[in-house]
């Protein structure tokens, strides 16, 4: 797959690449997954990089689309027969999502056999790639006390 294995980044976007139509993963999920991170780093990592995948299938915990691509998402969830539920009016007024939440229960994506070894090969490529200290933490130069 990849020779030097992946950074954090790449890593993440492997696994959202693997998402089904229809279905999604948090991106606490998706932290869990590979075993780093929380659901705040794979947050910035989809900001950053994700225009290339299926971005509106990584939401919060519960069930918000991606802040400021709602109505974007909610037209993929539509598309793709993603399981929705209505806001109630309270939530819309205190600055929810326009209309509907993902219902994360129904829509949460339950990898098969063949999905959960892509997903392990990910995140063993991920942690190739992390270094360890199996022997210690490497040794720290002497400080230059010359400036």
């Amino acid at each position: 797959m990849h020779e030097k294995g992946l950074d954090y980044d790449e890593a993440v976007l492997d696994v959202v690449s693997l998402i089904p139509s229809g279905k999604v993963l948090t991106y606490g999920d998706i932290a869990v997954i590979l075993e780093k991170g929380g659901p705040r780093q794979v947050g910035a990592v989809m900001s950053r990089g994700g225009a290339d995948v299926p971005w509106w299938r990584v939401l919060r915990a519960d069930g918000k689309p991606p802040l400021g691509l709602e109505a974007t998402a909610v037209g993929h969830y539509l598309d793709e027969s993603t399981a929705l539920r209505p806001v109630a009016e309270r939530s819309r007024e205190a600055g929810g999502s326009a209309g509907c939440r993902v219902d994360v229960q129904k829509s949460r994506w339950n990898p098969g056999p063949a999905e959960q070894a892509a997903l392990q090969r990910i995140r063993a490529d991920f942690h190739a790639a992390v270094p360890t200290w199996d022997e210690g933490p490497p040794e720290l130069s002497e400080p230059d006390d010359g400036l």
